[in-house]
């Protein structure tokens, strides 16, 4: 395989996981500048929610394709030099897996993946049994229950939250 495709894809690989997320990002902060700065908790245009994503793939793909051809003009310029860079080929491992693991990381962190908080399963119960709203006591306390709400915000049940968190 001639180097050129070969640092196509040394670059590729990791560029594919950097460009998503700085493609998040770059959505994320346009969105708050949007809802901050222009349009803040009025009714936003309908075309907006065409363009963002437009603006998130678009950013993603400007982003993905430079990581490619950047590998593909460094490999052309290392063609006449016969040796493989292991260097080069254990960095791209090391950037991809960084990258897998930020996302892991940050997917633990909020809660997206791993055991579910204690409000979560209280709110989870509550939505099942067909009460409107939840609340769970202080972390601290001796005594932690979930307790739901009906539509009017009274109190209807009380459950331990051992007993939830068991299921």
């Amino acid at each position: 395989m001639k180097k050129r495709y070969l640092y196509s894809l040394l670059f590729g690989i990791p560029g594919l996981l950097v460009s998503a997320i700085i493609s998040l990002f770059i959505l994320g902060a346009t969105a708050g500048f949007l809802w901050l700065s222009v349009f803040g908790d009025n009714p936003w245009p309908a075309s907006v929610g065409t363009v963002l994503p437009l603006l998130s793939i678009v950013v993603f793909l400007a982003l993905w394709i430079t990581c490619i051809a950047t590998g593909f003009m460094v490999g052309r310029r290392l063609e006449h030099d016969p040796v493989l860079n292991k260097r080069h080929v254990a960095a791209s491992v090391a950037l991809s897996m960084l990258m897998l693991l930020f996302v892991f990381f940050y997917q633990l962190h909020t809660g997206s993946i791993g055991s579910k908080s204690d409000s979560l399963s209280c709110a989870d119960f509550c939505n099942q049994k067909g009460y409107r709203g939840s609340a769970t006591s202080p972390k601290m306390s001796a005594n932690r229950t979930c307790t739901c709400f009906d539509n009017s915000g009274r109190e209807v049940v009380t459950v331990p939250l051992d007993s939830i968190m068991s299921r």
